[in-house]
């Protein structure tokens, strides 16, 4: 079962180790920033990649709906489903507090920085932005 686990999971792993540096280790403490920026560029790549698989999918299915909103709908629920784990094993720890301030501070992130961050970059390349 755990190299079944392994074969699964090797196509995330790999990348992920050899382009972000292990600050858990004492040489490789200093280059904190890169590893978040790192692990920032690599959700982006995972999600793009998600939404694609996800369009196909749907497009394979034969379902009615536009392939980016079936895309969106994965990535919301895919990103909601970790912070509600995590908020319910540390809620039942008996820390409320942090239950709560963990699915605040991820959406408060996603809201200041992950939406922002792409506009902010597209909008030197696009002359107006029609929403």
């Amino acid at each position: 079962r755990a190299r079944l686990f392994y074969f699964v999971l090797a196509p995330i792993l790999f990348p992920l180790a050899f382009s972000t540096p292990d600050v858990r280790r004492a040489k490789w403490r200093m280059f904190f920033p890169v590893t978040f920026i790192m692990s920032i560029l690599w959700i982006a790549v995972f999600s793009y990649l998600m939404v694609w698989w996800t369009e196909t999918l749907g497009r394979t299915l034969g379902l009615g709906a536009k392939p980016e909103i079936m895309g969106l709908t994965l990535i919301a629920a895919g990103t909601s489903v970790p912070d509600l784990i995590t908020s319910v094993i540390v809620a039942r720890k008996g820390l409320g507090d942090m239950a709560v301030s963990s699915s605040l501070g991820s959406n408060l992130f996603d809201i200041c920085v992950g939406l922002p961050i792409p506009c902010l970059s597209l909008s030197p390349l696009v002359k107006s932005i029609s929403w």
